[in-house]
């Protein structure tokens, strides 16, 4: 059925504190929320008020990240995004309220407390992550959207495929967290992106071997799984190829022999972002970089490209945050499913992830981001083969066994990649 056009006239932005009247520095856990109206953002007023029995008031519930006031991020863009909704609709209000991300006191946490303990404040819409989604959805907390939409078809397929739960749409993909690899244009005229490309122009590279949780950060597995390798097994079960992993950290051997990698510098690198600070610093001739922030300047001296894999096939692990339905009255669904398909048209979509720093879900977002051709053909190409993360039951064992084994490789703490292996497929089974 098609939702029907609501309007609205203002937009109210509210901060979820633990019974305070002040804005703390970081959103206050707490079992059930005190919900503090701190300020208006409004248009002006119109000679032909819409009378107060017409208004209806909608309540999205968003990760601390897109905090409106916060100055060191571009979140403020979801505000004007709203104050815009806002000039054009003339019957709905929408109440912003800014949680933690994830955790105690985090969206989920708070959406399972409230739905039976406080369904008054519960929300009519909720940005949530992917893993976030799926148990929403599991739990009955989000319900589905097919009734009101059809996602686009340009749409990439990582970003369709966390948005189903069993085969329904529960999510509309709105932002999306990503790494790539970066490459000084010197090297050669075409971008190393296989392993022996990179061998061959001996280009350093700067990679997170050193990952505060001693998880394996996106590159590796990402270079895993170009490589061919399986993490899930015919049971369900976490797993990892051993000709895959020997492989792997026969290429690593290959960079620390060559002094294409220097293993005390990587171990002290925890994620993409340190890696992209070190290369702006001149250090490395490739490096790992989070998507977003490559894009918002690229430097002149390099070009984009994805981690190394045997063949140089593309590859890239994405993480997606989506608006979920959780209104129950059939008014206020159809109003909220207006004002989410108003948020994640192509348009707005790629300036919001413009300005958090993020990549946009869907191809015809690129459009607006004033690429040169190529740059768009690169993104283009790269998103369409990114995967989600892996479900958490997978995702931890296998990222700490690779881990284990890149760490022992580099500490030179066993002789041969294929020792590593071994180490990496011990540690999984315990």
């Amino acid at each position: 059925m098609k939702p029907k056009r609501w309007g609205l006239i203002s937009l109210l932005v509210i901060w979820l504190v633990g019974g305070c009247g002040v804005w703390p520095a970081e959103p206050v856990e707490s079992p059930l929320p005190t919900l503090t109206l701190e300020t208006t953002v409004a248009p002006a007023p119109t000679p032909t008020a819409t009378p107060a029995s017409r208004l209806l008031t909608l309540t999205v519930w968003v990760p601390d990240f897109l905090n409106p006031y916060d100055a060191e991020t571009g979140a403020g863009r979801l505000n004007a995004q709203l104050a815009a909704f806002t000039a054009t609709h003339p019957d709905i209000q929408v109440q912003l309220i800014v949680k933690k991300a994830q955790g105690t006191g985090g969206l989920y946490h708070m959406l399972s407390t409230a739905y039976e303990a406080a369904p008054s404040v519960l929300p009519d819409l909720i940005l949530l992550g992917q893993d976030d989604l799926r148990t929403a959805a599991e739990e009955g907390f989000i319900l589905p959207m097919d009734d009101y939409l059809t996602l686009a078809e340009d749409y990439f397929p990582f970003a369709r495929e966390t948005s189903l739960v069993y085969s329904e749409t529960f999510g509309i993909p709105l932002l999306v967290t990503a790494d790539q690899m970066v490459y000084r244009g010197d090297i050669a005229a075409t971008p190393p992106l296989s392993w022996t490309g990179v061998l061959t122009t001996n280009t350093s590279l700067l990679l997170p071997a050193a990952p505060a949780n001693q998880l394996a950060d996106d590159a590796l597995l990402a270079m895993y799984l170009g490589a061919g390798g399986t993490i899930v097994d015919e049971q369900g079960q976490p797993t990892l190829d051993r000709n895959v992993l020997e492989n792997l950290y026969r290429f690593f051997a290959a960079m620390v022999e060559d002094r294409l990698i220097n293993p005390d510098q990587v171990l002290q690198l925890s994620d993409a972002a340190a890696c992209w600070e070190r290369y702006q610093e001149g250090q490395g001739r490739m490096s790992a970089v989070p998507a977003g922030s490559y894009w918002i300047e690229p430097p002149r001296d390099s070009r984009p490209a994805w981690v190394p894999t045997p063949e140089g096939r593309p590859i890239a692990l994405a993480r997606v945050w989506s608006v979920g339905l959780v209104a129950q009255d059939a008014r206020r669904q159809e109003a909220a499913m207006e004002l989410a398909q108003w948020l994640t048209v192509a348009s707005r979509s790629a300036e919001l992830n413009r300005a958090l720093t993020m990549v946009p879900p869907r191809a015809d977002a690129l459009a607006f981001w004033g690429l040169l051709p190529e740059e768009k053909e690169f993104l283009q190409i790269w998103l369409e083969a990114a995967v989600p993360n892996p479900h958490p039951r997978i995702d931890g064992s296998v990222r700490e066994a690779l881990q284990s084994g890149l760490r022992v490789l580099l500490e030179g703490n066993v002789p041969t990649p294929e020792a590593a292996a071994s180490h990496a497929l011990t540690n999984l089974r315990q």
